[in-house]
């Protein structure tokens, strides 16, 4: 409950209401306000004169000699040559896995395709690499290591198919995938 004689609270209404429309003599508003008094009108704006002034010469200073002759927006970035052959590499060992774990189970005609299309994207993926070399001026890198991925990697199925067969070529192809994928996870 309130002790304030304006809201006496509870229950009980107000013993003095706020008058009705009718008790409100004509011309004043209903409700105990006044409108705001409207505000004076602005004066007319005049537009203001503008002038140009001659921009003076500064004088040089020290470090106007480390200004740019060329504007960021026309210099060229660069690219960058990959480093490694990791995409080789990882090719070689894919087509290794893929090729010696499905040995037993084709004809030894299919696998020569196999070895034939290897080496056809061995050669499109070298081809590409020199042009990059060209386009990009750099210097020659090694072909050795093309070499080797095409020729070791017919030779590494060839010879783990005679070693150890087909169903251990899978179980060590899964093996070696897990270990490569938690290496990744690892690194992120």
């Amino acid at each position: 409950m309130s002790d304030s004689p304006r809201h006496p609270g509870g229950h009980q209404h107000p013993e003095d209401p706020v008058p009705r429309p009718e008790a409100v003599p004509p011309g004043e508003p209903a409700g105990g306000y006044e409108p705001p008094p409207e505000p004076p009108p602005l004066p007319p704006r005049r537009p203001r004169k503008t002038t140009v002034e001659p921009v003076e010469e500064e004088p040089a200073v020290a470090a106007e000699r480390f200004r740019r002759t060329t504007p960021a927006r026309r210099k060229t970035i660069p690219v960058r040559r990959a480093r490694g052959h990791w995409r080789l590499l990882a090719g070689t060992l894919t087509y290794v896995m893929v090729v010696g774990g499905m040995a037993d189970y084709v004809e030894p005609e299919t696998r020569a395709i196999a070895h034939l299309v290897f080496w056809l994207l061995i050669g499109v993926a070298f081809l590409i690499s020199v042009g990059r070399e060209r386009r990009h001026d750099w210097a020659p890198g090694p072909r050795w290591p093309w070499l080797a991925g095409a020729f070791g990697g017919a030779l590494a199925v060839e010879g783990l198919i005679l070693a150890v067969g087909s169903p251990t070529i899978i179980v060590g192809s899964l093996i070696l995938v897990g270990l490569a994928l938690f290496v990744l996870m690892l690194v992120g």
